[in-house]
């Protein structure tokens, strides 16, 4: 075993990486003026310079790491609580979104739903009006034909829906509706 071995792991255990010369100061704990005046500190500039650190450690009687360490954890608490801060910001906002969301679905399949009922409440009509177009077509004969505003539209497939009245133009799908 290497002589040197137990003055090593002394020193590397050693607070102030000095061998066993200057016992390590204990860590006190703070008073409450101390707290305040690192608070104030703190408020005025939270970023602690060389200079600063040395004049707070001799103003407080504390060692310099001790006013670096306190400054690094109140650092950390702030940002923490930054962090909890914006989470609650955008939790509400991410609930309110939810909650529009669910109204929107809800609406959709309202609407859904009464597409499908005014559907199915004009398909006995389109029916009805093709058979007359048919009769009148049938009692007419194939000379005349119809007026341009009318189309006939096979209706008896019931693959689809249609308007009767070409001037809306436009076909609906079963698969629309749904």
């Amino acid at each position: 075993m290497d002589p040197n071995y137990d003055q090593e792991s002394r020193s590397r255990s050693a607070p102030t990486g000095e061998i066993d010369s200057q016992p390590a100061e204990k860590k006190r704990r703070l008073t409450i003026e101390q707290v305040n005046m690192l608070e104030k500190s703190f408020e005025e500039e939270n970023k602690l310079e060389p200079e600063r650190k040395t004049e707070l450690a001799k103003m407080l009687g504390l060692p310099q790491r001790q006013v670096a360490v306190w400054f690094q954890n109140r650092k950390a608490r702030c940002k923490n609580k930054k962090i909890e801060r914006d989470y609650d910001v955008l939790k509400a906002c991410y609930d309110s979104l939810l909650a529009k969301h669910e109204s929107v679905i809800s609406e959709n399949e309202k609407l859904k739903s009464k597409v499908f009922t005014l559907t199915e409440m004009l398909l006995p009509a389109a029916h009805q009006t093709q058979r007359n177009h048919q009769g009148k077509l049938n009692s007419k004969g194939d000379d005349e034909t119809m007026s341009s505003s009318t189309a006939l539209v096979p209706l008896s497939n019931d693959q689809y829906f249609t308007n009767v009245d070409e001037s809306f133009g436009w076909w609906v799908w079963p698969s629309n509706l749904m």
